[in-house]
This record gives structure tokens, C-alpha cells and sequence, in this order.
């Protein structure tokens, strides 16, 4: 029972109507952005059979991003190979971490995103940038993700424009 003055957000919340509340808010944000979810579906499910490549940076200039093996590491890691998603994209457990925290913060803290998150996910992009320039120094050209795709768009209309 609740006493006088006291209002709804002081009070403690159990389990069940935690896990009910965070439930509520993903699938109402899901639906705020269905049709980005939708597209980014159909270029996944399209690009697996009619690209090269998932990557727009690696389709176009035929070099990888700084962002290249994340999505084979993630798929490592929810096979459980820790060793194997490492060696794919070291930021794979810092971005889980960062994804954590949004997650607790947005769903069951009920929180906007705080300086340190924001803080954090600059850091993150800031030393996935410098990773990308150590990688791209030490073992371009190799096995990918650091390999380079000659079927690019840019030389398709580099040799366009010479012809």
C-alpha cells in the first residue's frame, strides 16, 4: 500500500513487472523504428545471396572498415568460440559490454543515456579508428576481414571511365 505523497516511481518494482516493463518499451521502440529494422532485414537477407559482401565500405572502395569482422566475431561469439571472436574482431566484447549497459539503462533503469555511456561509446568508436589503422598497417593485405575486394564499385567505374 501506498502512502500519502509517495508516488509510483518510488517504489520498488518486483521481477516480474521488470522484465513486463522492459518487454513493453523494446517492442514499443522496435515498432518507433520498424521500417529501419525491416530494411536493414531485407539488406542482410538480400545481400547474403546477391553480394559479395555485407559491408557498404568493402562493396564500394574495396577495402575493409573499421568496423570489418565484427559481425563474424558476434556470430563466434554466440557459438561460443571466445578464441575465434577475438581473433575476428578484438572490440566484439567491448561493444557486448556497451550494448549491456544500454540495455540495463534504457529497459530497466528506465534511464536516458548518460554522459559516461556517451563517453564510452566514444572511446570505443575512437579506438576501433586506431585499431583500423594499426590492423590496416600490419596485416593489409591478408586474410579477411583485412583482405582487399577487387570487385569494388569504384574500379567497375574506374575501368567505365577509362574505356
Amino acid at each position: 500500500m501506498m502512502r500519502e505523497g509517495q508516488n509510483d516511481s518510488k517504489m520498488r518494482r518486483t521481477f516480474i513487472q521488470v522484465i513486463q516493463d522492459a518487454s513493453r518499451l523494446l517492442w514499443k521502440d522496435i515498432k518507433d523504428i520498424k521500417w529501419a529494422v525491416i530494411v536493414i532485414i531485407a539488406y542482410f537477407v538480400l545481400g547474403k545471396y546477391y553480394l559479395y559482401s555485407l559491408c557498404p565500405m568493402v562493396m564500394i572502395t574495396g577495402f575493409p572498415c573499421p568496423g570489418c569482422g565484427l559481425t563474424r566475431a558476434g556470430f563466434r561469439l554466440l557459438r561460443l568460440d571466445f578464441t575465434g571472436a577475438f581473433r575476428m574482431h578484438p572490440f566484439i566484447y567491448l561493444i557486448v559490454v556497451y550494448a549491456g549497459m544500454f540495455g540495463w539503462n534504457r529497459y530497466v533503469r528506465k534511464q536516458k543515456m548518460g554522459k559516461y555511456l556517451n563517453a564510452f561509446l566514444l572511446l570505443l568508436m575512437i579506438g576501433m579508428v586506431i585499431f583500423y589503422i594499426w590492423r590496416m598497417a600490419n596485416y593489409f593485405p591478408g586474410d579477411p576481414p583485412m583482405s582487399y575486394y577487387r570487385r569494388n564499385l569504384l574500379r567497375i567505374l574506374a575501368g567505365w571511365i577509362i574505356l
